[in-house]
């Protein structure tokens, strides 16, 4: 099938699931086409960036140990049948993950693999220890995975580093960033009263003193940063203490925003070492996550079954559709095939102005809207849809009728300023799949 420029595009679908084969199938597609069509040096350097972005960005879950956590739209070009460069483009990482595992699950595997292969001497410069010490790490229960060996990863993954012309210089600075979020994730705090409010306070300065050190920034401005809301006005900045659940979110959302940065840095590297130099016949595969249902569903398998949503309906429209309507136009005998037009549970999730993202957006521009404010506007909305069901118990959930089945969601007993409050940033990168 031709796209546009020419574009010859192999779809690989995400709309497996979890565990069935996408990810291995990408590389196998990558080797394929680096055997048959390649610069040596350059098509090595392409093969390099699979096991480099696993490890920043797959982890072991509940469904399958090397699971991605973010997804990955890889295009190859080709100059007279011959590779000359390619561009990966990476959204949606789950930015959860760093603060917190599911029991038997793992972060990301670049932690581990780090923390079992890194030098002693280096280990010690970064005053790192072993990984059941970091709450970041820990909070699954297991840091190993059975069949895995972290350290001969991490010497693999060392190796695709130096191929992809990764300085040591480079790879310090990528360790050090990577030990700041352990060390950040072990900075514990304690409640205590002034002017009659409670605040957060810092339980030991030993840690903020490491990540400031590693990050090489002020210790006093990251304590400042995690125990204070700023508020500037034309004048001065106002100071308001934090409490110590808000400051534990602040800890965490700078934890968060440090990996994504190091993440979308280390893809933009990869890209800059095989960019093409013009942009010519490609072929491009996606992989994405694949369908989630988990014993505890939340924001991120929304999102994920909502991308699979889409390539479920672009596959309909494409495969069946489009392609029988040309047939029908040739006048090709053909025995019409039905398909389930799921384009009713897209427009339930994302269509304005009342699906469940558009609702949970307009929530979170409201600093008195909680979960309960935002499950009863969906209750009220949904309720009557065929695709959609209410809890028969008061529990925080609600359930959605996908292609590939039922799936319940959970939505926190808290406030917004947890996951699902997000969706103002990741509602903007959906254009990538929609």
């Amino acid at each position: 099938m031709y796209g546009s420029h020419d574009h010859l595009r192999a779809w690989h679908h995400g709309n497996g699931e979890s565990g069935s084969g996408k990810t291995e199938a990408t590389k196998l597609v990558l080797r394929y086409l680096a055997a048959i069509h390649h610069k040596a040096n350059l098509a090595q350097e392409i093969l390099e960036a699979a096991p480099l972005l696993e490890s920043f960005g797959n982890a072991k879950t509940v469904r399958n140990d090397n699971s991605s956590r973010f997804g990955k739209y890889i295009e190859v070009f080709l100059e007279d049948g011959v590779i000359s460069g390619a561009i990966t483009s990476q959204y949606l990482l789950e930015k959860s993950r760093i603060v917190f595992q599911a029991k038997d699950e793992r972060n990301y595997h670049i932690f581990y693999e780090m923390l079992a292969g890194l030098p002693s001497q280096q280990k010690q410069a970064f005053y790192l220890q072993e990984a059941e010490t970091y709450y970041y790490l820990n909070q699954g229960g297991n840091c190993g995975i059975t069949g895995k060996s972290d350290s001969e990863d991490f010497l693999r993954l060392r190796a695709a580093m130096e191929i992809l012309h990764f300085t040591p210089d480079d790879q310090s600075a990528i360790f050090r960033v990577l030990s700041s979020i352990l060390h950040l994730g072990n900075v514990y705090f304690q409640r205590h009263e002034a002017d009659g409010q409670e605040v957060a306070s810092v339980v030991s300065a030993q840690e903020i003193r490491v990540v400031a050190e590693l990050l090489q920034i002020s210790p006093e401005g990251l304590q400042k940063a995690i125990t204070y809301k700023v508020t500037e006005t034309m004048r001065d900045k106002i100071y308001t203490p934090l409490t110590v659940e808000s400051a534990v979110d602040a800890r965490d959302a700078v934890a968060k925003i440090l990996y994504s940065l190091l993440f979308h840095w280390l893809t933009e590297r990869i890209n800059a070492q095989v960019y093409p130099h013009q942009h010519t016949l490609s072929i491009s595969i996606l992989d994405i996550y694949g369908f989630e249902d988990l014993a505890f569903n939340s924001f991120e398998q929304l999102c994920i079954n909502y991308a699979n949503e889409y390539l479920q309906f672009f596959f309909n429209r494409i495969v069946f559709r489009e392609e029988q309507e040309e047939y029908s136009r040739e006048q090709i005998p053909w025995q019409d095939i039905t398909f389930s037009d799921n384009q009713p549970c897209i427009d339930l999730i994302a269509a304005k102005p009342h699906g469940i993202l558009r609702i949970l957006d307009d929530q979170s521009c409201f600093p008195q809207a909680t979960d309960h404010t935002f499950l009863q506007k969906c209750h009220y909305h949904h309720s009557n849809s065929p695709l959609y069901e209410k809890p028969k118990m008061p529990v925080p959930e609600f359930t959605l009728k996908h292609f590939a089945g039922r799936v319940t969601y959970q939505v926190l007993s808290s406030s917004l300023t947890h996951q699902w409050l997000s969706i103002g940033q990741l509602v903007t990168k959906m254009y990538l799949i929609g």
